[in-house]
């Protein structure tokens, strides 16, 4: 996930007709997405499925000539995305929504931050809302989180086991309150999360130095412990998971501060698999969101930085074999980012969210979507 305060071809070795061959040839295209009326600044971070028909996205928008962010969420209906009102929360309080996950239809979890106006400077805590088919609705964050607790991943088990990530903080839904759990490792910046079962849900992130190497995270069913993974070099994170089965699992992120990175766990460790990056420009390349559909369906998606200025979206396609980089969209004239990535099952759409600058408004929602 990137907030900014900066062309991709593709080689064919054989035409692709089908399936999901069809649709990494095709990439992804924009979809028209609504912005606040009367604002300048507008972003999607976290985005979730449960049919090819039903998607939601969140973010945050700002109000045109004031300081104070606003949780943004909107619903793929009939086809068309519309903006949907988020929990009611003091005008006053700077919100944001950084991911959302849904079990079903009428089962849905979003997350993010609160600074409340009333409270400390700058001290935010957990936003957690829940979908019951009808609206949504805030739900107490957990006694003794941490301050400046930022939500940004989401994971459901089941109605009764729900997880979420940001910062040094994990915490968990039991089916009638939030709690927080204890980090294999208190001093790392967890960013994504996966669940597979009960005793099968992955965390990844970084240490939180100031030059960070990654740091992966696995829940047995009693305790979270730290997981060996293959990439050492300074500035290197993961950013997101998404589990296959349990042995078969997908990491995301950068190296090096710019080249793509990803992970694959097989059951018994973590490898580093070969993936694409974008070198002209002086390019720094990073990938925010991963959805791994099947053994031979992943997807990834971030940004490349072009000449220090300039972002541009990136989308990656493992087939089972290797990663290509596949056509993304860039509407917006200034910077054009993907944060996250979606997809209810292998062959129906898939959905990409971020945002575009250089429009009206200078800061605009980005929805791409397969066309395949």
């Amino acid at each position: 996930m990137r907030t900014l305060v900066g062309a991709v071809a593709m080689a064919a070795a054989a035409v692709l007709v089908t399936g999901t061959s069809a649709e990494a040839a095709a990439g992804l295209q924009p979809v028209p997405s609504p912005n606040v009326a009367g604002s300048d600044f507008n972003q999607l971070d976290g985005v979730s499925t449960t049919t090819s028909g039903d998607a939601w996205t969140v973010g945050f928008t700002r109000p045109a000539g004031t300081l104070t962010f606003h949780a943004l969420a909107e619903h793929l209906v009939g086809g068309k995305w519309a903006i949907v009102p988020t929990a009611p929360v003091p005008a006053v309080d700077d919100t944001r929504l950084h991911a959302i996950a849904f079990r079903a239809a009428t089962d849905g979890w979003a997350v993010g931050e609160d600074t409340n106006a009333a409270g400390p400077a700058n001290i935010a805590q957990s936003m957690i809302e829940h979908w019951n088919g009808i609206s949504w609705a805030r739900v107490p964050s957990p006694g003794g989180e941490p301050a400046n607790t930022r939500l940004t991943a989401l994971a459901i088990v089941s109605a009764t086991d729900v997880w979420a990530v940001g910062g040094s903080t994990i915490e968990h839904w039991n089916g009638v309150s939030w709690t927080v759990t204890l980090s294999a490792l208190p001093v790392a910046r967890l960013l994504g999360i996966a669940a597979v079962a009960a005793n099968d849900v992955w965390v990844v992130g970084s240490n939180g130095a100031r030059h960070p190497t990654p740091v992966i995270q696995h829940w047995d069913g009693t305790s979270w412990s730290q997981v060996p993974q293959p990439v050492t070099g300074f500035d290197s994170v993961l950013h997101s998971v998404s589990a296959v089965s349990s042995t078969d699992v997908w990491a995301v992120g950068e190296q090096n501060l710019n080249q793509t990175v990803t992970e694959h766990w097989d059951g018994k460790s973590w490898t580093l698999v070969p993936s694409p990056s974008i070198s002209a420009n002086s390019a720094q390349d990073t990938l925010d969101g991963v959805i791994a559909l099947g053994r031979d369906d992943v997807w990834a998606v971030g940004q490349t930085l072009q000449g220090f200025t300039t972002d541009q979206t990136l989308a990656l396609h493992w087939d089972g074999t290797g990663w290509q980089i596949v056509p993304s969209a860039n509407p917006g004239p200034g910077s054009n980012a993907l944060n996250a990535v979606a997809g209810a099952g292998a062959g129906q759409p898939l959905w990409a969210a971020g945002f575009a600058t250089g429009g009206t408004p200078q800061f605009a929602t980005l929805i791409e979507t397969t066309t395949g």
